[in-house]
């Protein structure tokens, strides 16, 4: 796992959310954050399809370790996600983030997650996004 020891201390605090929405951050460095997800069973909906809070938690986390991994900080202000596949309770996705732009202020970052599904040879798209992130002025 590539992820300095500041950003360990980060995760270590962030372990309640990582654990609520079955995430593992595998890697996190240049700008660029892959995180792995379980899809837990108690955010199914009624439909049978994992909520959609759950890529949209995995790109917005992977944001924020992404610019950490180049020693900035900073919040959500804007995001823009598209669903385009579901998966079920159990499925294994994976959403990697990279930033795009950073500036003293802002910084605009690109996502997309993946659905692993054992019957299928490649992952499927499941949501892409947007973000635009407010700097800490540290």
């Amino acid at each position: 796992m590539a992820i300095d020891a500041e950003l360990a201390e980060v995760l270590q605090a962030d372990q309640g959310i990582l654990d609520a929405f079955g995430m593992s951050v595998v890697s996190a460095e240049d700008g660029v954050c892959i995180i792995d997800c379980t899809v837990p069973a108690s955010l199914v909906n009624a439909g049978g399809f994992a909520h959609g809070s759950i890529a949209f938690s995995i790109m917005d986390t992977a944001c924020a370790y992404a610019i950490r991994s180049k020693g900035r900080r900073g919040v959500t202000s804007s995001a823009n996600v598209t669903y385009v596949k579901g998966g079920a309770a159990n499925s294994k996705l994976s959403g990697e983030v990279r930033v795009v732009s950073l500036t003293r202020r802002v910084a605009s970052l690109r996502g997309e997650v993946y659905l692993h599904d054992s019957g299928q040879s490649e992952p499927a798209l499941a949501a892409h996004g947007t973000f635009v992130f407010q700097l800490a002025s540290d």
